[in-house]
């Protein structure tokens, strides 16, 4: 009796590891966004327009820094989800994907009049921005509603904001990121967000930080290291509520 309770409990286990394991998510957006956010430093009109000339320099490239995190992500964290990425093409060269416009112009990005238009995405992703409303017009549920041979959809994005330092007149760069994901039906699955902030520092002048590209790159490079290393904690727990909601 043991033992056939025994066998029962394995072809059980394997059964249900098996059902998670078949489970698919399409990922649907990976992005970074060239804007660094200025909220604890305050709202000067120089320092508005400095970081507006700052995210059009060309020599402020944040692409490399995204393209190691999506490397990351899809490589080894993806590892700890209890499911399955949906291959990129299949998401990526999907006809409606292509065809998609963001509900605030995000993917728009040529035209530089817009608002949002301060995005880098992940090679072949649109930089598909979280409604903050429920309906069915959202990015999110767009994307539910496109991938609906999937079992939930999932948005990642990347960000900076500076921060005071203790030393006066000095601000360091805090970088973060958010994961949502959404089974098919719409709902919440989880929502992950994680901050890492960098080691150094740039000088403070007349209320704004010194913007030349070669002081901020490092910082920014700095703050992502801790995110991400950071981040892979994050993921394991999270993984284990997952399953039960996806």
């Amino acid at each position: 009796m043991k033992k056939l309770f025994l066998l029962a409990f394995v072809a059980l286990l394997f059964t249900n590891t098996t059902a998670i394991a078949q489970k698919k998510v399409a990922l649907t957006t990976f992005w970074v966004s060239k804007h660094i956010g200025f909220e604890e430093l305050g709202g000067s009109v120089g320092l508005v327009a400095a970081i507006a000339s700052l995210s059009d320099d060309p020599n402020f490239n944040l692409q490399p820094v995204l393209d190691n995190f999506y490397k990351t992500f899809t490589e080894e964290y993806a590892q700890s989800f209890p499911f399955e990425l949906m291959d990129k093409e299949a998401v990526v060269t999907r006809p409606e994907y292509v065809a998609y416009e963001g509900r605030f112009n995000e993917d728009q990005d040529a035209d530089r009049n817009k608002l949002f238009q301060r995005y880098l995405s992940a090679d072949g992703y649109k930089p598909l921005v979280e409604s903050l409303f429920k309906g069915e017009k959202s990015n999110q549920m767009q994307m539910v509603k496109m991938f609906n041979d999937a079992d939930g959809v999932m948005f990642v994005s990347m960000g900076y904001d500076f921060v005071k330092k203790a030393v006066p007149f000095t601000a360091g760069v805090r970088a973060f990121v958010r994961i949502k994901l959404w089974n098919k039906e719409g709902k919440r699955v989880f929502t992950i967000n994680e901050y890492g902030t960098s080691k150094k520092s740039v000088g403070i002048v007349a209320g704004i930080p010194i913007m030349k590209p070669e002081k901020l790159l490092p910082l920014c490079e700095s703050a992502s290291e801790k995110l991400v290393s950071d981040l892979a904690k994050k993921i394991k727990k999270m993984a284990k509520k997952a399953a039960k909601k996806l």
